[in-house]
């Protein structure tokens, strides 16, 4: 079992019972909603579970199972009666998804969950809190979540506490860096652009800012910017590893922009002018993949 696992930045190279986190009626008691597992009121999405964490400024517990998967249920069977598990779900909307559905594999795939079973603790906006995907045993698993969510607290305090203008590079960079690597590149984008500008950073600091401030742009829908940070980084900086990671990157953005021909001629170029690179074997398949979808030899 793994807790959370922050994404590397910025380089981009490759149940108890069925039914019961439905609401159900009681009879004989008022309508009272009867609760699901950890006596908590589990949200029939994802969707849904977002809206009522950030109306009751509470944290989405997200469960992800499948119907194959036997530790899904001997998680659940080692999980859900416990009272450990209720006090965990106490500040949090909890929801089950199938990692098969539409809804899962949006959601699995957005925050890089492979399989079940799984469980991923989100802010309200979707900043990662908790990730683990796996299970051992129950001591590992309360070990695992209660260090993650301690240490989001202290991160989530920092950052409320920021004057982004303000900040020194160091800090602008960390920080900027850790709400890119925690699913939150709007928080992100500010800071390492603080960091890029101040007077005072170091060139090292500088370009790791840039080079995370491309994949932050890349992934909010900015292309154009992306390729004007990248092209930045690779024309100042004095690390060859950086430029050619830089390079790498750089050929990915046409695949965003849905320019397939541009990014190939980028690749081809990579291989060309890095054909030692660790990335190379990557990369050739890559092109090739290109080659048959774009019809050029």
């Amino acid at each position: 079992m793994d807790g959370l696992r922050l994404k590397s930045a910025p380089v981009i190279v490759s149940l108890l019972l069925s039914g019961a986190l439905a609401a159900q009626e009681v009879p004989g008691e008022g309508n009272r909603v009867l609760r699901g597992p950890g006596n908590a009121t589990w949200a029939p999405s994802v969707e849904e579970a977002r809206t009522r964490g950030g109306a009751e400024g509470k944290l989405v517990f997200i469960e992800f199972e499948s119907a194959e998967c036997g530790s899904c249920k001997r998680m659940q069977g080692l999980l859900y009666p416990a009272f450990d598990f209720e006090a965990l779900l106490i500040d949090k909307v909890p929801v089950k998804v199938d990692i098969a559905s539409p809804e899962g594999r949006e959601v699995a795939e957005k925050y890089g969950i492979a399989e079940a079973p799984a469980v991923l603790v989100l802010s309200p906006e979707g900043r990662i809190v908790f990730r683990m995907e796996g299970f051992m045993n129950a001591p590992d698993f309360y070990r695992h979540v209660h260090a993650d969510l301690d240490a989001y607290r202290k991160f989530s305090r920092k950052i409320e506490q920021q004057d982004v203008p303000r900040l020194a590079p160091a800090e602008a960079l960390e920080s900027g860096r850790e709400l890119y690597e925690r699913a939150d590149p709007a928080s992100a984008l500010p800071r390492l652009a603080r960091a890029v500008s101040h007077p005072k950073a170091t060139a090292a600091q500088r370009d790791e800012a840039r080079e995370v401030q491309a994949a932050v742009e890349l992934e909010l829908g900015r292309p154009a910017a992306a390729r004007q940070t990248i092209n930045r980084l690779i024309a100042t900086t004095k690390s060859a590893d950086r430029r050619e990671r830089g390079e790498l990157f750089r050929a990915q953005i046409p695949l965003a922009e849905n320019k397939p021909a541009e990014a190939l001629a980028l690749f081809r170029k990579f291989l060309r002018d890095h054909p030692r690179s660790p990335h190379a074997g990557g990369v050739r398949e890559l092109v090739e993949k290109l080659q048959g979808a774009t019809g050029k030899p």
